[in-house]
């Protein structure tokens, strides 16, 4: 499985993003500077069953509940740090993990923050299953957005990047679904273009009978708004729904499917 999931990585970042083993589990994780760390699950190597099966980390879902604790606890154990999850609603609202924890309950979030100080000992993990993981870094703390359709076109990739500390310098997308296989309705696809302009939508000549949003180049100009280069966004290009074999897909599955993550966190200094 490592080997195949290396040879679906976009050649031209194998260098940024590499795969290994985390613990008994296989991640794909982002070489991220200083002490910034952030690691992307599969679905692969859990205990879930079925439609779930097996890494699914989605507490939410009609999974087995004692499974899936057991699946998020082999990545909070192998990383020796507590997990905070928020409840994603497709939102635009980001807070720091630890003030998220201190919330009871938590609220809705899609976005969090994390600083070597101020959320020593946390890991940000947030669930996905086609949307995408957005992850920037900056020279003093980092933070993950959700970037589901809406969320990105309300502007959650921005928020998230305003609600940093310092300023974003380089960013991570995460698998997700490409451009490849994201078809939308027309007034989807509008609104896309009036937002981040005509390229970000194919035209329906070229991909059949309903126009694809380019998901990834829209988030990629959210980022360029906050100064964040072209070059400093790496982007391996895994489509969640072609590679349903190592990723859940929404889309692809249905509404009875499993979530992997994109887990972030800082390393001591």
């Amino acid at each position: 499985m490592l080997a195949e999931l290396e040879e679906r990585i976009d050649p031209g970042v194998r260098q940024r993003v590499i795969v290994r083993h985390m613990g008994t589990i296989t991640v794909l994780e982002a070489r991220l500077p200083g002490c910034f760390r952030a690691v992307f699950t599969t679905r692969v190597g859990g205990d879930s069953k079925g439609a779930f099966s097996s890494l699914n980390l989605n507490p939410r879902s009609e999974d087995d509940p004692v499974t899936v604790a057991q699946n998020r606890a082999r990545i909070a154990d192998a990383l020796d740090r507590r997990l905070v999850s928020p409840m994603q609603v497709h939102g635009l609202r980001v807070v720091g993990a630890a003030e998220y924890l201190q919330e009871k309950p938590g609220g809705p979030c899609d976005g969090l923050t994390l600083h070597p100080e101020l959320d020593r000992g946390l890991a940000a993990t947030l669930l996905f299953a086609d949307c995408v993981p957005v992850v920037l870094c900056s020279e003093v703390d980092m933070a993950v957005a959700h970037g589901g359709w809406r969320g990105i076109l309300g502007g959650i990739v921005q928020q998230v990047g305003r609600a940093m500390i310092g300023a974003p310098a380089m960013a991570v997308i995460g698998p997700s679904i490409g451009p490849c296989c994201f078809t939308v309705g027309e007034e989807v696809a509008r609104g896309y273009a009036r937002r981040f302009g005509q390229e970000v939508v194919l035209d329906p000549r070229q991909a059949g009978d309903s126009p694809r949003v380019d998901l990834w180049e829209a988030v990629m100009r959210g980022l360029e708004e906050l100064g964040v280069r072209r070059e400093q966004v790496v982007n391996p290009r895994l489509c969640s729904v072609c590679n349903a074999d190592l990723f859940y897909s929404y889309r692809r599955e249905g509404p009875v499917t499993g979530r992997h993550a994109c887990v972030a966190w800082t390393a001591a200094t």
